[in-house]
């Protein structure tokens, strides 16, 4: 495992932190905070699975993946395992060391500390498919940091290459969702981002993410140099939806 962009290390991490409870005991739920008081948790096993139980979404997705693969936001290195399974080249990202460790545990070969939201220290055109699942496309928590990982991430790639990815579109047909987005907008806020507090036990950590509905996606991805080739879920976009990018000639 390489290590670069280094956190700090005794950063509050309550992500690891369930992700490590779950792989030691086979049982974790992360707390998950929205700024106006809405919450739910997360069964962290989600983070385990093996390809039969991915999402439908993801299967899709993954039938383009091809070449050597770069797989942002990594977790417990699920997709990496089983595209190295498959016989693909994996370099796997998390900006979390101890996620990252994690994943070189559980058997990814080739595991970074990075964030995608900064400059990545690959040269030009060396991946021929990316992975964001999770929805991680929102991970820079904005439209301007998505923007710019687009873009870097075209930047590291090979010109026929493909982005592999899932989110969800802003909530608005339940009314608590709905009253959210319009609380954001009356104060000038940003639509599409949305403010987390995570905690597992004691530990907490405040982040920023980003979701976007397809035509968003669309916009984004051809003014970054991408396509949006193909997108798969069953019209709710709301629940959550896969997409592959390609890059555009």
């Amino acid at each position: 495992m390489s290590v670069f962009n280094l956190p700090r290390l005794d950063a509050p991490d309550p992500f690891a932190d369930a992700l490590e409870q779950y792989w030691m005991t086979g049982k974790a739920e992360l707390e998950l905070w929205r700024e106006d008081g809405y919450f739910n948790t997360e069964n962290v096993g989600w983070y385990f699975t093996t390809f039969a139980d991915f999402l439908k979404i993801e299967k899709a997705a993954l039938k383009w993946a091809r070449g050597r693969v770069l797989d942002v936001g990594c977790g417990a290195g699920r997709i990496a395992l089983y595209l190295q399974r498959k016989g693909l080249r994996v370099t796997a990202l998390d900006n979390s060391p101890r996620v990252a460790a994690l994943a070189a545990a559980r058997g990814v070969r080739d595991v970074r500390v990075a964030s995608a939201c900064e400059r990545l220290l690959f040269r030009r055109g060396e991946f021929e498919t990316v992975i964001l699942f999770g929805n991680n496309l929102g991970l820079c928590g904005s439209r301007a940091g998505l923007e710019k990982m687009l873009r870097e991430l075209a930047r590291v790639t090979k010109p026929h290459a493909r982005l592999l990815a899932t989110t969800r579109a802003p909530g608005m047909f339940n009314p608590k969702h709905r009253a959210y987005w319009e609380q954001r907008l009356a104060r000038g806020q940003e639509f599409g981002a949305i403010r987390l507090k995570l905690k597992f036990g004691a530990s907490e950590q405040t982040l920023d993410w980003f979701w976007l509905a397809p035509q968003t996606l669309m916009e984004l991805a051809w003014a970054t140099g991408w396509r949006v080739a193909d997108i798969f879920g069953d019209g709710r976009a709301e629940e959550g939806y896969g997409a592959a990018l390609e890059k555009r000639k």
